[in-house]
């Protein structure tokens, strides 16, 4: 839709998170969609009554153009001249040009009451159209709240997957660590099993031995 009064533009209609906690994410994701199903509907009747507005305003127009009347004058008129017949004397004469004016002012406010019609049912219409509008804006209000609502959702549950990652990288660079340290720690160990043999019966310790054994062979 082009129109700016129904346009969806800006909206969009993403999945859900199955991570949302106690089913929050279903929950604002099912009144999103009643939201844009709702902002439908009324854009519909919106367009509706804009298109019988226009077609109101333009034979409202032409009626006026047509006849020229002028309601509240006609009125005043008819008033008058009924208070004249019912108050005054007339001559006969006088009296059958008053009946005849009278019937000719009782046509055009016949008309005129079409006219009056006419205006009571655009005045309608448009009240209609204004309803229509602030309610499409409260409707894309309610949907933008939804959004955001779910936007923050997602990134929280993007925030705990990060923290998680970082610490499970955190705990296996330990792991790897203490891993290669232990294998450091035993390799060092196997290196100096030749000088720390222990100590004989002599008290003789068994490493310097070794090292004696060795030089002597040497």
């Amino acid at each position: 839709m082009k129109k700016e009064d129904v346009s969806l533009e800006g909206i969009d209609s993403s999945g859900s998170s199955a991570n949302a906690p106690d089913g929050l994410m279903e929950q604002l994701e099912k009144k999103k969609e009643e939201l844009f199903a709702k902002l439908k509907g009324v854009s519909s009747r919106l367009r509706h009554k804009q298109y019988e507005a226009k077609v109101l305003k333009a034979a409202l127009e032409e009626k006026m153009r047509e006849t020229g009347l002028n309601v509240r004058e006609l009125r005043r008129r008819k008033e008058r001249l009924e208070f004249k017949i019912a108050t005054e004397a007339l001559t006969l004469a006088k009296e059958r040009e008053m009946m005849k004016e009278m019937r000719m002012l009782e046509k055009e406010l016949e008309k005129a009451g079409e006219l009056e019609r006419m205006e009571r049912k655009l005045r309608l219409v448009e009240g209609d159209i204004r309803s229509a509008e602030a309610e499409i804006a409260q409707i894309k209000k309610d949907i933008d709240a939804a959004k955001a609502e779910i936007k923050a959702i997602r990134e929280g549950e993007r925030e705990k997957v990060k923290e998680q990652r970082a610490k499970e990288w955190e705990e296996k660079k330990r792991a790897q660590l203490m891993e290669r340290r232990a294998k450091r720690e035993e390799e060092l160990k196997k290196e100096l099993e030749p000088y720390m043999g222990g100590v004989d019966e002599e008290g003789v310790e068994l490493g310097a031995i070794a090292v004696i054994k060795k030089k002597s062979s040497s």
